[in-house]
């Protein structure tokens, strides 16, 4: 078994050096684009493996809207009256699945290759919402070098490659079904196929009494062609900084700050009357963060954490889509022995001061905003199992109903990591 892991973790490295691999980022549009798990082990010529699998029930597959609606966008783009929608919730079993596997061998005492590759989904047996399938491989490698040393701790310098595919269906969330064109009625289910590929650098200072850091990434991203609909291609690049320091024996403040781009290399922008024309010049997103977490130990078994989030999104032609999106949320662990348990709660709220609800003109602003709630507890089995268990709910409310829904998702399975 060592030898197949050892054969695998140096094929892993030498793809992510070469750039050729696999690798997912968040397929909602907003989401933080490359956001590849971090590689890295730092046990020279040790091979770690993780696997997590189980049983889930998800009470809204596609994210169906909680009550019928009137369609303004459908009946504004055809010109005819504006159709009552009756959104058709589905449910069902699913199975989530995870494998990842992280390996480091030295160069010399200051350097390492360092490599990962991550592969996760989810399968959605029952033929209902079969197309609620999709999966994700990531791949990370490249060098490290040692700057400075404190006892265990260390001043890095990382320099990689890496890459992602993503596969999934582009469903109607209203019935569940393949998404077609409103107009032509022609098939788009693949839009959000993916392949990228791209590089990054990091920073990270661990000595003393506060560490921080700077990354820096650029990632091509090209999606699959729906032919009738624009594609979706674009160019990510980030620039993120961030810190963590005590600001009492127990209590600990991390603060980030991030700027990022979505150069879109087919897709253009909607105007000032919330129309998308091709005539419009192709959309450019750009995108300002910051958040702070106070993090506070209350005993050996308890923590607790509250955290802080601001975006600012500019859209660069007449700020149609602008928004700006207030994020607040708190978190509470325990752990004891074998157990271990944390509960989160997480509110956003999103304003776009220039968009319309359903982008149709005459129609309220558009806002956008939302709750998650996540339990999870683990129970250590052996050195290398644990048995896991999840209940996350999510509710949306928005002025476009199209995107208005609640969602939970109940989870029970088992890790294995060596």
């Amino acid at each position: 078994m060592d030898a197949i892991f050892s054969r695998l973790a140096t094929i892993v490295v030498a793809m992510g050096l070469c750039g050729i691999a696999y690798a997912q980022e968040d397929a909602e549009p907003e989401a933080e684009a490359g956001a590849v798990e971090s590689a890295a082990e730092k046990d020279a010529g040790q091979v770690k493996f993780y696997a997590k699998t189980g049983l889930g029930y998800d009470s809204n597959a596609f994210q169906a809207p909680g009550a019928p609606y009137v369609d303004y966008y459908a009946g504004g783009l055809l010109g005819g009256a504006n159709p009552t929608v009756v959104p058709q919730r589905k449910s069902g079993f699913f199975v989530p699945y995870e494998i990842r596997v992280a390996t480091a061998k030295s160069l010399a005492q200051d350097s390492r290759l360092l490599g990962s590759v991550k592969a996760d989904g989810r399968h959605y047996p029952v033929s209902s919402v079969s197309y609620a399938d999709q999966y994700t491989v990531r791949l990370r490698g490249g060098s490290e070098h040692v700057l400075g040393r404190e006892e265990s701790l260390e001043d890095t310098l990382y320099f990689g490659a890496l890459a992602a595919k993503h596969q999934e269906n582009y469903t109607d969330h209203d019935t569940g079904l393949p998404k077609v064109t409103t107009v032509s009625g022609t098939g788009i289910s693949d839009r959000y196929n993916y392949f990228g590929f791209g590089g990054e650098a990091a920073y990270k200072h661990k000595t003393g009494s506060a560490g921080y850091g700077v990354k820096a990434q650029y990632i091509v991203y090209s999606y699959d062609d729906p032919v009738v609909v624009a594609k979706l291609d674009h160019t990510f690049y980030r620039l993120a900084a961030d810190t963590s320091f005590h600001v009492a024996p127990k209590t600990k403040l991390a603060l980030g700050l991030g700027y990022s781009v979505r150069d879109y290399a087919n897709r253009h922008s909607h105007d000032a009357q919330g129309v998308y024309a091709v005539a419009n010049p192709l959309l450019l997103y750009s995108f300002n963060k910051a958040g702070a977490k106070l993090s506070h130990r209350l005993s050996p078994g308890w923590a607790f954490s509250v955290d802080l989030g601001y975006t600012q999104r500019v859209d660069h032609f007449v700020n149609y889509n602008n928004y700006a999106e207030s994020a607040y949320g708190a978190r509470i662990q325990y752990g004891h022995d074998r157990l271990k348990a944390r509960l989160s709660l997480h509110h956003f709220s999103r304003n776009y001061p220039n968009a319309l609800a359903y982008d149709v003109f005459g129609q309220p602003q558009k806002t956008y905003s939302g709750n998650d709630v996540k339990l999870k507890v683990d129970m250590e089995q052996s050195k290398t199992t644990t048995l896991w268990t999840e209940l996350d709910y999510r509710s949306r409310a928005s002025t476009d109903l199209r995107y208005a829904y609640n969602r939970k998702q109940i989870m029970t399975g088992m890790t294995w990591s060596y």
